[in-house]
């Protein structure tokens, strides 16, 4: 392709190797009868599960009514109308402590188009906003790449880990903490960067954590004593399928300090699994923010016969809350059970969380090295195999090895996907191996090991895994010699002293 006549500013957004990845697949897709052969693609957070339910509400011709006014402009914030059922669905969905008002809402052409929208309303070019990360991203597409393409906003990246920091109070693998937020904004402002705010994924892509009360309270606190903007995007709220799992929305807060400063992104392609609608919605009490968004509503319109046929749809709050979702949590428990115990069958350690589309997963153990450059050429193993997953750097995660899986379709074409997972991942241990040996034989770890952390509400897992996994982690990492009992005593000289010293007591 010819890149003469294109800008700089394009170039630099010129799609990499990675998005013609996603081409390809696109233009040879799995098909039982038709291409059995073909690409599955579990890399685009899509919700396959509930297309019969999603499209029998459309089979009501009430719906696909057509008046004359909608063959007209309309509210460039979106159609009183499907304002209205948003409103109701939201304060019924996030259970909000206020009805929220169709006033507080403006409506888009997709989420991205809000956060753009919205980035360009509250920041300046070269501000800076808080970003945890591993993040949602994935090709042309993703948060960081919403604040950098249009608004020129610099993303902060808040790195978490998959190392546990106990001394820190952390109790599960990229937990996000205040003191995270604390340290990169501190950084920042040192490098002469204006920052201007805080953007959080609840519940988070990819690592499915889902933030609670708590912690939403403390990060509104800190961001309030700085005087920085959250925006926080819900739009899996809908997705938690674990019953006995919590979610708090901040619309569900009972004190936020800064209500000017506090925004919400929703929209129906994760809960409804309607992407193709494109609808991104943003609940915000500022009106001058909303004032602002109306002078760019005409970029992000979205037609009004489609806004009308969705007023329809969510104007069925009975069949929502008591058909679709019961319906589409099922099956979403039923896919994620699916793909959990495929992968820890095959020895592949991931997150256990309850809400999402997705599964982010460690293949960090069967990397030919610690590095990005041997994540891409597993993904192209993966990718020659007939499977499509996202790496962790599309997510900005600093560790290499890490994946995202959607696992939101039926349960048979996963169990295909798993086999061909397999494939690749029997290669790999054999080449590390140098033989036929079971995994077990290889690496010494259980063959049901798998599950990293599980929600704290969730049960089912063992001992016996907890106990392989974290040997699993131990062999397939450097920690053993990078913590000899040499090194720690040089590190912590006190705490060897007391140690030594109630040693020489004992045998006195």
């Amino acid at each position: 392709m010819s890149t003469a006549v294109l800008s700089k500013r394009y170039l630099r957004f010129l799609p990499d190797d990675q998005e013609e990845d996603c081409e390809l697949i696109r233009s040879k897709p799995y098909d039982e009868k038709e291409n059995p052969d073909g690409f599955i693609s579990l890399e685009t957070s899509e919700n396959h599960l509930c297309d019969d339910l999603i499209l029998s509400k459309f089979v009501d011709s009430k719906i696909h009514a057509m008046q004359p006014w909608m063959l007209q402009y309309c509210n460039p914030r979106g159609i009183d109308k499907l304002r209205d059922a948003v409103a109701r669905h939201l304060s019924c969905q996030a259970k909000s402590r206020q009805p929220v008002r169709a006033d507080d809402i403006t409506i888009f052409n997709g989420a991205e188009s809000v956060i753009t929208s919205l980035m360009q309303v509250i920041c300046d070019p070269e501000d800076g906003f808080l970003v945890p990360s591993p993040c949602y991203g994935g090709g042309m597409l993703g948060i960081t790449n919403s604040l950098i393409r249009i608004p020129q906003v610099k993303p902060i990246l808040v790195h978490l880990e998959s190392r546990v920091n106990f001394e820190a109070g952390e109790t599960r693998p990229f937990q996000l903490t205040v003191p995270r937020l604390e340290a990169a904004y501190k950084k920042a402002v040192e490098q002469g960067v204006k920052v201007k705010g805080i953007f959080l994924i609840n519940p988070n892509n990819p690592t499915g954590e889902i933030y609670d009360c708590q912690l939403l309270k403390e990060c509104l606190d800190f961001a309030n004593r700085n005087s920085l903007h959250v925006v926080i995007d819900e739009i899996y709220m809908g997705t938690i399928f674990h019953p006995n799992v919590n979610f708090t929305s901040v619309l569900n807060l009972d004190h936020i300090p800064d209500p000017q400063r506090t925004h919400l992104i929703w929209g129906i392609s994760k809960d409804f699994g309607m992407a193709g609608f494109r609808v991104g919605v943003l609940h915000t009490l500022n009106q001058s923010i909303h004032k602002g968004l109306e002078y760019l509503a005409y970029f992000h319109n979205i037609s009004a016969s489609t806004q009308n046929m969705l007023a329809e749809f969510l104007s069925d709050a009975d069949w929502v809350k008591n058909v679709f979702f019961p319906a589409n949590h099922q099956r979403l428990r039923e896919s994620h059970q699916c793909m959990s115990e495929g992968l820890t069958e095959l020895g592949i350690p991931h997150l256990q969380r309850s809400s999402g589309l997705y599964i982010w997963a460690d293949f960090r153990l069967y990397l030919s090295a610690p590095t990005k450059e041997a994540e891409v050429k597993l993904h192209r193993q993966l990718l020659k195999a007939g499977i499509g997953i996202r790496t962790g750097e599309e997510f900005s995660c600093q560790e290499p090895g890490w994946f995202r899986i959607i696992f939101a379709h039926p349960v048979p074409i996963l169990k295909i996907a798993l086999k061909r997972i397999a494939s690749v991942v029997n290669e790999r241990r054999k080449e590390i191996c140098g033989g036929e040996l079971e995994m077990g034989e290889c690496f010494g770890v259980a063959e049901t090991s798998g599950s990293c952390q599980t929600d704290t509400t969730t049960s089912g897992e063992k001992v016996e895994d907890l106990m392989a996994t974290l040997h699993h982690q131990l062999k397939s990492t450097d920690w053993l010699k990078e913590n000899t009992a040499d090194i720690w005593v040089k590190e912590n000289p006190e705490l060897y002293k007391e140690y030594k010293d109630a040693a020489d007591k004992s045998k006195e």
